[in-house]
């Protein structure tokens, strides 16, 4: 228990630093876990909790280490404690942007606390399938299931070979700032090539002297320029808040489309006016994420509003991200109001 209260609290202390380029990640996790055992052995399923510490050298494979306590119980010793200690390899395979499918296993040795028949010892191999939700650079989310093979146990009377399935939910952080190797790092963009330098034009040679004509008369002024066309006037439609979305999606529910009939009337009432559609998002998430996601939602507004007889030449579309907010982000009304889609009518 010491162990993983320290664990706990390392995760909580661990300060962001700056952003590095660093190849190698560390991670470190806390889980809770349901462990089921082989009916022969006589013990009794329980529940746990344990931590993970882990160190990727490679692009999406970790080195883990793990230890865990499972308070279980048998009816020749009664209550007793599982102690765990496991060693594995685990591979990462990217699913979307932010889901990630495992797999891997390793070894397994096994401590039964408090067993006084000197049988408290077992190891094996273990195997372990599961999936991580990375919500950003720094923190994920993981379930997986552990299944623990040991040959022979000790814990079976003619020393057979068990079965120990653990079904787990936990959180982690990886310390140090993003990393290359990390399975939740994002790429930033690339920086934007530089403009070539200027170079002057070598000057003309000079002129041959010629013969100069008398100048003619000078001609009439030319007639003054019209003047120019009156700049177009631009002006707030209406303004779709992040509930008319599905959530984390561009899908447009039933509400929003009964909405936008406004904007469909409005636009057939003045042929000649034109609209842009901007689609805004908090800072939930990464920038790029919310880039993609603002423009998705604009474009959505748009195929609807094409669906419904408007001529798609008038309208354009663009995405502003989490660039332009209305309110503060800390608060949840507040990035309620940033998530947002707005029509702007141009005449």
């Amino acid at each position: 228990m010491k162990r993983l209260t320290l664990i706990a609290a390392l995760l909580v202390a661990a300060a962001p630093v700056a952003r590095a380029q660093r190849a190698t990640a560390v991670e470190l996790g806390v889980f809770g876990q349901y462990s089921k055992y082989d009916d022969f052995t006589g013990l009794a399923n329980g529940v746990g909790a344990g931590a993970r510490f882990g160190v990727y050298f490679l692009r999406n494979i970790a080195l883990e280490y793990e230890g865990d306590f499972t308070a279980t119980k048998s009816k020749s010793q009664g209550d007793l404690t599982a102690l765990n200690n496991r060693i594995d390899a685990i591979f990462y395979f990217p699913m979307t942007d932010r889901l990630r499918f495992l797999a891997g296993g390793g070894w397994t040795g096994t401590q039964y606390h408090s067993d006084t028949t000197k049988n408290q010892y077992d190891s094996g191999g273990n195997a372990v399938v599961g999936f991580k939700y990375c919500v950003n650079d720094n923190w994920a989310w993981r379930t997986d299931v552990n299944a623990d093979f040991k040959d022979p146990s000790d814990q079976t009377v003619n020393g057979d070979r068990t079965r120990t399935y653990n079904f787990r939910i936990g959180f982690s952080r990886f310390l140090g700032g993003p990393a290359k190797n990390s399975p939740c790092y994002v790429a930033p963009p690339p920086p934007p090539a530089p403009a070539p330098a200027y170079v002057a034009p070598a000057p003309p040679p000079p002129p041959a002297p010629v013969f100069v004509a008398p100048a003619p008369a000078p001609a009439p002024p030319p007639p003054p320029a019209p003047a120019p066309a009156p700049a177009p006037v631009r002006r707030e439609m209406m303004t779709l808040r992040g509930a008319n979305f599905l959530f984390d999606k561009s899908t447009l529910t039933q509400g929003a489309k009964d909405t936008l009939q406004r904007a469909v009337r409005q636009m057939k009432e003045n042929p000649d006016s034109r609209v842009e559609i901007e689609g805004h998002t908090d800072n939930v998430g990464t920038d790029k994420y919310n880039q993609a996601l603002s423009e998705r939602r604009a474009n959505s507004v748009k195929a609807f509003l094409v669906e419904q007889g408007i001529d798609g030449n008038r309208i354009t579309t663009i995405g502003f991200g989490e660039t332009r907010p209305m309110s503060d982000n800390k608060t949840a009304a507040g990035r309620a109001q940033n998530r947002r889609v707005v029509i702007i009518e141009i005449r």
